[in-house]
């Protein structure tokens, strides 16, 4: 097993872009377009590199996590439903097999 040589400044990374994402969850309101993407971006970036950490994938950890911010923003503008979920994990499952055999 090969360790990597990023992993601390890494994990360092992803624990501030927790703090700032939790900060903006518990103290702000969400008043502005700004404060909204803010909330996303801090959330994509969190559990990017969490889940590439956790992976050691950055390819999964990228599909894995755009699945999930798709999600929540399809349940923000209320459009989540059981048939936009399976589109979604089917598009999301057709670019990891295309990405896994080239």
């Amino acid at each position: 097993m090969t360790r990597r040589k990023n992993f601390l400044p890494t994990f360092l990374l992803t624990i501030l872009f927790w703090l700032c994402w939790i900060y903006i969850l518990l103290f702000t309101a969400p008043e502005s377009n700004f404060l909204l993407f803010t909330f996303y971006f801090l959330l994509f970036l969190s559990l990017f590199l969490t889940f590439s950490l956790i992976f050691a994938n950055s390819r999964r950890g990228f599909l894995l996590v755009l699945g999930i911010t798709g999600v929540v923003f399809l349940q923000q503008i209320k459009l989540l439903n059981i048939l936009n979920l399976i589109l979604l994990l089917g598009i999301l499952l057709s670019f990891e097999l295309y990405f896994s055999r080239h």
